[in-house]
Formats: C-alpha cells, structure tokens, sequence
C-alpha cells in the first residue's frame, strides 16, 4: 500500500509578479484563486485532489494518475496559462509525508518530472527524470485495496463557539486549531490542509485505526477546548477517499439528529 503524491510548482512566478509593479496584489490573488480552481478541476477529473500548500506551490493526492495523465494535464494548464509555468514531481511511499519527502527532494534538485522549461527555448518540452522510483510502481494495478486514506474534519457546533466572536477572531481561532491539528498529524507522517470555513482534510497513514483517530482528536479537543468531528475515508483515489471522508461526517451528523453522540466514524 503506497501513498502517491505530486508537487505541483508555479515556477518563475516570483520574478514575474515583479514585473507587473506595484498595484499587483489584486491581480495575484485573482490569478491564484483560478489557478487553483483550474489544477483543482483538472486532477479531479482524474479522481485526484488538490490541496494548496502556500500559494505558489499545491499538494495533489494521484495514486492511479500514471505520468501520461500528468502530461496531459500539464499540457492542458499550459495551453490556458501561456505567462506561467509549472512543474511538476512525483513522490511514492508508504506514508503521506515520507511521498512528500520524496517529491520535495526531486524538486529541490530540479530534476523535475514534468518541467515547464520557463527559461528554455521551448517551453512545452518535457524532461523525465531516470532516477524516480515510481517508474515500475505507478502504474501497478494495486488490486482492490484501497491506498489512501484522507479525514475531513469540522468543529462540533461551530456557531455556538463562535458566537461572541468577531469575524476576524474566529479567523485567529481557527489558523490556531489548524496549526495545532497539522502538528499532531505530521507527528504520525500526515498531511493535514486547511479546507475554508471549519473544515480540515487530513491525507493519513493507511495504517493509522480508528482507535487512533478517536485518540488524537481527543487530545486536540483536550488542548483547544474545541470539540471536533471526524469522518474517516477509503479509497484506491485520492477523490474516493475525500468522498468517503465527508460521508463518514455526514454520518456522525444523521446519528446525532436519532440522539447518539459520537465525533469519529468510518464508513465502509
């Protein structure tokens, strides 16, 4: 069972926005809003999901997106997005984190497996790197079991505990929880991202039980004093599993209404 995740990079962005001069930040966070709903868009139809990681750089969980499928979406973003570039690695582990690590380290030595070639003479070549090892194991057809596991997690009656709060203090409370939340989980080599509103996604060991969800939701309750739930997912995709996650929350939900109180479900 292996984690399959792809850093995808905005690359020369830094000196390009220079160059738009100093009335830009409207236009940046515009163009950054599409561009994530486009890459969002593309992985998704391929059963990915995509997460940003800072604003110029995104996560996407691909297990059974094969390198042909990254070229294409490559191709695809690049025809729609001729004044930026982007590159992308792939990492394969057992764990979310250690996929991380991998994909990281190709990136940080420019060995990209799909390059946009910004500087280059063309921009729309490739160039593979040799050295990967997902070459024999990425297109493998894993079987049926599921690979990924992904949790989605909200605040337990979140507008109770937000009521006597301004907007831009439940703002502060909620980058708190988060940091909290992405501390805990990174401890177990997890992903966590930050959804909008009170959601959380956390990209999971495969391994990590339900048991130990239960468990380290009861610590970050213990250290916030906020009440979480949280849906546990399944899948051979990164989408499925996402899929299967918010349906495990919206489970603990409908047992809620019927008067049973529980915070951790996995659906099966």
């Amino acid at each position: 069972m292996t984690y399959q995740t792809t850093i995808i990079k905005l690359e020369g962005y830094g000196p390009w926005t220079l160059g738009l001069g100093s009335d830009r930040e409207y236009h940046l966070q515009i163009l950054q809003s599409k561009i994530y709903a486009e890459l969002q868009e593309l992985f998704s139809n391929n059963n990915g999901i995509v997460f940003s990681n800072r604003f110029d750089e995104f996560v996407a969980v691909t297990n059974k997106i094969d390198v042909d499928v990254h070229r294409k979406i490559y191709e695809q973003f690049s025809k729609n997005n001729e004044k930026i570039g982007i590159s992308m690695t792939i990492g394969i582990d057992e764990t979310p984190l250690g996929s991380n690590k991998k994909a990281h380290f190709i990136k940080n030595k420019k060995e990209y497996l799909i390059d946009s070639n910004i500087y280059g003479a063309n921009k729309n070549e490739f160039s593979e790197l040799n050295a990967i090892d997902t070459k024999t194991t990425m297109n493998d057809d894993y079987g049926d079991c599921d690979d990924v596991k992904i949790l989605h997690m909200d605040i337990n009656n979140s507008t109770a505990i937000t009521s006597d709060l301004s907007s831009y203090e439940i703002t502060n409370l909620i980058i708190n929880l988060y940091s909290n939340i992405s501390n805990i989980f990174l401890q177990e080599e997890s992903l966590a991202f930050y959804l909008g509103g009170d959601n959380f996604m956390i990209i999971a060991k495969k391994n990590m039980t339900t048991e130990k969800v239960k468990e380290i939701v009861d610590l970050i309750t213990t250290s916030t004093k906020i009440n979480l739930n949280c849906g546990i997912g399944n899948g051979k995709t990164g989408r499925k599993a996402a899929e299967m996650a918010t349906k495990s929350l919206d489970e603990i939900r409908r047992i809620r209404k019927n008067g049973t109180i529980i915070h951790v479900y996995e659906a099966t």
